[in-house]
């Protein structure tokens, strides 16, 4: 991949997240450890999509309860206290990018509350797929802010990161980065907008496709510029797809993302839907324009660190 991540003086009006404190330490002392950012902790405001949260920080003693925030604190190489697994295990795309001390607080849906108040955070990072009550617990343990996971919120997820762990500059910087990153991936593929892309990924056997503002598809649609088949503009979330149905979107290029953890029922999934027939038909699998697997299955795809990884990835694959 033609590598670009060089710093930009690009005016990130993106930036919705604020902060304030009533202290006097320099920018420059905020960010230069995560270590001294926990001792110089001190109570202050931080708004993140309009609405004020009062908190100790920055601060190192952050849980990161959702995988959108973990994602953001590896890009930063911010340690969390405390993060969430998936059935007891954490993503390989996670392993060793978050510490070695961080301590499991359970399942992404629904964290132990004795777990996280064990280890006092200043900060839960929750999610907003959190139902009310999971957040009133935590709530109750330290200040909660629920991490949006629609992905259009990255830059502010990510400078909320920033903001809470003293490394408000190097988010700004990763936000640049990615912008620069974006614009000249265009440059170099100048006919992405005469193009429909849809990406596709199985789960429990089943295809699963979805609207534009979730998982990658802002980035495709929004950032990038490819064109938006018809069928998912209509889709609000996410929702399954037949083999029958998926032969008519019109879509010049596929994407297929598998993961064996979310196929533990259908291991044969992804080979049984290769060799089957309607498949065969779909005019991208004939003329060679669909991609398997070409990034991690993990990753949120609403988050810097999800961008930055398909980004390349569609450079390397010649995608565009």
């Amino acid at each position: 991949m033609k590598k670009l991540f060089t710093l930009s003086a690009l005016s990130l009006s993106i930036l919705l997240v604020g902060c304030s404190q009533n202290k006097t330490t320099s920018s420059s002392e905020e960010s230069t450890s995560t270590q001294q950012s926990e001792v110089q902790a001190k109570e202050g405001t931080i708004t993140y999509l309009g609405q004020d949260y009062t908190l100790k920080f920055p601060t190192s003693k952050i849980v990161t309860a959702s995988f959108e925030s973990m994602e953001d604190a590896a890009a930063l190489s911010v340690e969390p206290i405390g993060g969430v697994t998936i059935g007891g295990e954490m993503p390989d795309y996670l392993k060793g990018k978050l510490g070695d001390k961080m301590v499991n607080v359970g399942d992404k849906f629904g964290p132990n509350v004795e777990a996280v108040a064990a280890l006092q955070p200043d900060l839960i990072l929750g999610s907003t797929k959190f139902d009310k009550d999971v957040t009133n617990n935590l709530t109750k343990i330290a200040p909660t802010i629920n991490v949006s996971h629609k992905s259009d919120d990255w830059a502010n997820n990510l400078t909320l990161m920033g903001t809470a762990s003293g490394k408000e500059d190097q988010a700004k910087k990763l936000i640049a980065d990615y912008q620069n990153d974006l614009e000249s991936f265009k440059k170099d593929k100048s006919d992405l907008t005469s193009k429909k892309i849809l990406i596709v990924r199985i789960r429990e056997g089943e295809l699963c496709i979805y609207g534009p503002d979730f998982y990658y598809n802002p980035m495709l649609y929004k950032d990038l510029g490819f064109q938006i088949p018809s069928e998912v503009s209509a889709i609000k979330g996410q929702t399954t797809i037949s083999k029958e149905q998926l032969a008519k979107v019109d879509a010049d290029i596929i994407l297929v993302q598998f993961m064996p953890s979310e196929n533990k029922s259908f291991p044969n999934a992804l080979d049984d839907l290769k060799e089957d027939a309607i498949w065969k038909s779909v005019p991208a699998v004939s003329n060679k324009q669909v991609f398997y697997n070409i990034v991690d299955g993990g990753y949120q795809g609403g988050t810097y660190l999800s961008k930055e990884v398909m980004l390349k990835a569609l450079n390397e694959n010649n995608i565009g």
